[in-house]
């Protein structure tokens, strides 16, 4: 633990019950979840003549459920545990005298708080039951946040930072919490909130809308996390990162002289893809939203990703027939990373894409309103984008200056720019990330029409500096937008 830290402390009485206060630097005490009586407890074991017995539970008071896999010590003695799936734990041949017990967890480090109790009177040959608790949300956020702040909002978003390799706090970056305000009318806007890091590696951002959702980002000095999607709920939002101090990264300069870092490092990461049972996915498309790596599971599911930088990063992964995923990773390069990544079955969302207005706020976020209102480009959205269509190439026949033809494999189809009779060559990026192509035509294989949100075609030198590939500013440029980025805001109950 880090020393810097606010204790966390409780306080017991003698009574079966056990029921107790739980207190921060303010000593403000919460009520426990619930009296001991109300779990089964395991049997005491036989202590020998003058060592004690502590049993109970932990409970997460943020989750409002019991804290697994919690370390559980008695100070100034080796006697400790484990706390079960529920929460339980039971610790033997203590010696008698006054000690405090101690709960470690990585919820606590992410929080920035110790758990503690204070000293307790242990008898030789006794029993003792206890129950722990981590303040609710609620609770939490009286104490980090002022009244104001409250009146504002009754939600906090809390976290540590860290730097990935050393695991030193990364004082001075900065947190960055992108979310949709409703006002009192029900206007939405997109709004920002940033905080910093302080020197113990802790931020909290106060004054929040509970039961929404957003996406958070870390900055120090030229490097930054990836964009990792957070939940506020039951007023409380928890999230740790991890950012290099410095990051390595390969410049790379369009036709008009823009220049592009695409972070880069010594990092491997390897993995599996499966759907919502388990089993593995083949051909599903990896990569980081940083980056330009792209990996294709196997028939296994497994994949791998190498030279990628260290830090809390951001993976999409995508295959037909399954929602677009997202999945934070922790990469370090002082070990291996490997991740997990289960995808859900596409869902349909044909009556919110089709709704412009429910996703403008997030295609202002994107900057795709702007660029529109130039009036340089084609741009497809609401009723020029037909949802039903078999496949990502088929909407795009709509699209002007550009045509489809075969593949030549009897199979796919390519998406070319009619106005370049040359090579008709067309570059393509989805959802702010360029798209390398592993097979032509293979982008009908990863993006769905149904989560098409809107679509940007330039052709040459109206290309946006942002969009403009390297070598390639004489090819047409198509720009992508899908529910995975522009998600629609259905939060308080209301959708579009």
């Amino acid at each position: 633990m880090i020393s810097t830290r606010r204790p966390l402390t409780m306080r017991h009485r003698s009574d079966s019950v056990a029921r107790q206060c739980v207190a921060l630097a303010a000593m403000v005490c919460v009520a426990v979840a619930a009296p001991l009586a109300a779990h089964a407890q395991a049997a005491a074991p036989q202590t020998p003549a003058g060592l004690s017995v502590l049993r109970g539970f932990v409970t997460d008071g943020i989750h409002s459920q019991p804290l697994s896999s919690a370390t559980v010590l008695v100070e100034g003695t080796p006697r400790k545990a484990t706390t079960t799936d529920q929460g339980q734990f039971l610790i033997d041949s203590i010696p008698a005298g006054k000690h405090r017990v101690i709960v470690l967890h990585p919820l606590l480090d992410t929080l920035g708080i110790q758990m503690r109790t204070p000293p307790m009177d242990f008898d030789g040959g006794q029993t003792y039951d206890r129950e722990l608790a981590i303040p609710t949300g609620e609770k939490l956020a009286s104490i980090l946040c002022s009244a104001a702040w409250l009146e504002r909002g009754p939600g906090v978003l809390v976290g540590f930072v860290k730097d990935p390799d050393t695991s030193a706090p990364a004082a001075g970056s900065t947190v960055q919490f992108v979310y949709t305000a409703v006002d009192v009318i029900g206007r939405k806007s997109l709004t920002r909130r940033d905080a910093p890091v302080d020197s113990a590696g802790l931020y909290h951002i106060c004054g929040l809308p509970t039961n929404t959702t957003g996406k958070v980002q870390v900055f120090q000095n030229n490097v930054s996390s990836g964009e990792v999607p957070v939940e506020i709920a039951n007023n409380i939002g928890v999230r740790a990162f991890s950012i290099a101090h410095q990051q390595a990264a390969v410049v790379v300069k369009n036709d008009s002289g823009k220049v592009r870092r695409v972070p880069t490092g010594s990092v491997r990461l390897t993995g599996r893809i499966v759907d919502k049972r388990g089993r593995p996915l083949e051909g599903a498309r990896v990569q980081l939203q940083s980056g330009n790596t792209v990996a294709i599971s196997k028939a296994n599911g497994e994949f791998t990703l190498d030279s990628l930088p260290s830090g809390t990063q951001a993976l999409e992964v995508r295959k037909l027939g399954y929602a677009a995923t997202e999945a934070a990773v922790e990469l370090s390069a002082s070990q291996p990373a490997r991740t997990t990544v289960a995808m859900g079955d596409f869902v349909p969302v044909l009556d919110v894409v089709k709704v412009e207005a429910a996703s403008s706020s997030g295609l202002a976020k994107v900057g795709y309103l702007a660029r529109k209102r130039t009036g340089m480009g084609d741009y497809l959205d609401g009723n020029r984008i037909n949802h039903q269509s078999m496949a990502f190439s088929d909407v795009m026949r709509g699209a002007r200056g550009i045509s489809v033809v075969p593949a030549g494999d009897g199979r796919n189809y390519v998406i070319q720019d009619s106005r370049n009779p040359s090579n008709g060559c067309v570059e393509f990026w989805v959802d702010n990330m360029h798209w390398t192509s592993m097979t032509p035509g293979d982008i009908d294989q990863f993006v769905r029409p149904d989560e098409l949100v809107a679509v940007e075609v330039y052709h040459g030198s109206e290309t946006p500096a942002e969009f403009t590939t390297p070598g390639q500013s004489a090819c047409a440029t198509i720009v992508a937008w899908t529910v995975a980025r522009v998600r629609p805001d259905t939060k308080n109950g209301k959708k579009p």
